[in-house]
């Protein structure tokens, strides 16, 4: 079975299944050893299968705290005991969100109902009457589906895929919750509002805060009931925390290898320049685990005494 195909299939196989395997499982439906395997996924990164470490057996509900490292993403086995291999469906195929106001003809993102993936469209049953497709195997999804690797799911595996991937399919985040100082922000409502209160920026993978102020927990008690509220179910929103957990690590890794990069490019300061640009460079202390460490030469004194 060729890369391509096999990558497909394994998406098949884990949509087909809640979105996340533990590996062993996953090495039932197909004729390969586990170390092949798990080089297959490797091979086709993070970007298609998240591979992590976690307690066996894994709790229900909250994901283990160390989903969210990125060094732990390759499967490899840590020191402790009672460890397996965790594998979560990841990809990048987005509804098209000008498609939903009857704004686009044809791009490069599906072109399907919003509310048919959410299970919520009242035209399910009599799909001709709803404004917007219902047909994944329309030829422009199904090119789709093939520049992503996807071909093959039906209709309930690519549901599977993009609820615990895509951002627009969340139920809608409270904005007044995302401005202001306050615990509950400019939300009046507080815990009888009746959106989810988490940070926005976090469910768009665009978070640069490593310290929020705003929560990243999709699965807490209040968080859970409004979102099973909207019809959500758990194995979801479980998946699409992991998934968003790992690309905020991995965000902070970058922005911290930059920041660290610059400094160590930073010019040599003389005597005359003190309190300039190498000052607001050597303030800049934070943790690194990329590989732009390595780079990362001794802070020249010079013109610092």
């Amino acid at each position: 079975m060729a890369e391509p195909t096999l990558c497909s299939f394994l998406t098949k196989v884990l949509c087909a299944h809640g979105g996340r395997m533990f590996l062993r499982d996953l090495r039932v439906h197909v004729e390969l050893s586990e170390a092949r395997l798990r080089a297959v996924l490797r091979a086709a990164g993070p970007e298609r299968f998240l591979l992590q470490d976690v307690a066996e057996p894994e709790p229900e509900g909250l994901p283990p705290r160390d989903t969210a490292e990125p060094g732990r993403h390759d499967g490899q086995r840590g020191g402790g005991g009672g460890v397996a291999c965790r594998v979560v469906a990841v990809s990048a195929a987005r509804l098209c969100a000008r498609y939903q106001r009857s704004e686009c003809r044809a791009c490069d993102q599906l072109h399907l109902c919003r509310r048919l993936m959410q299970g919520k469209c009242p035209h399910r049953d009599c799909w001709s009457t709803c404004a917007l497709s219902h047909d994944i195997h329309t030829p422009g999804n199904i090119q789709v589906l093939k520049n992503y690797g996807l071909f093959g799911l039906n209709e309930a595996q690519l549901q599977t895929l993009l609820m615990q991937n895509d951002p627009s399919l969340f139920p809608e985040v409270c904005l007044l919750y995302n401005r202001g100082e306050a615990l509950y922000g400019y939300c009046q409502l507080k815990d009888k509002c009746h959106k989810v209160h988490v940070c926005r920026a976090f469910i768009r993978g665009q978070c640069k805060q490593k310290s929020c102020k705003r929560s990243h927990q999709l699965v807490e008690a209040t968080s859970l009931e409004v979102i099973e509220d909207q019809g959500l179910n758990l194995p979801s929103v479980v998946n699409f925390q992991i998934i968003a957990s790992y690309k905020h690590a991995v965000l902070h890794n970058t922005l911290e290898g930059a920041a660290s990069s610059i400094s160590a490019a930073a010019p040599d300061q003389g005597p005359g320049r003190q309190g300039t640009r190498g000052a607001g460079v050597a303030q800049v202390s934070l943790p690194v685990s990329t590989p732009a460490a390595k780079e990362r030469g001794p802070v020249n004194p010079k013109g610092r005494r």
